[in-house]
């Protein structure tokens, strides 16, 4: 196995959309992430912030999900 394929097969985790690094990692809170790389923390809406689609309150519940069903954009907010 070359070491492409290896550094391939990892997920380091969610893209943190402050840095665009795969750094995201949720709190003790439900709902909010912190960036490991940039420091930065976020909110997950309940709203799109780029084009303004609201989803429904139980996707705040689930971490797996963090984009926009209708642009694809990040439901996260910084705070």
């Amino acid at each position: 196995m070359s070491s492409t394929e290896t550094e391939a097969s990892v997920d380091l985790g969610p893209i943190c959309p402050g840095c665009g690094e795969p750094w995201l990692r949720p709190t003790n809170l439900p709902g909010r992430f912190h960036c490991v790389n940039c420091l930065g923390r976020f909110e997950l809406r309940s709203e799109c912030p780029d084009c303004g689609a609201h989803s429904t309150i139980a996707r705040m519940s689930s971490n797996s999900d963090l984009k926009c069903n209708s642009c694809g954009g990040h439901m996260l907010r910084a705070i």
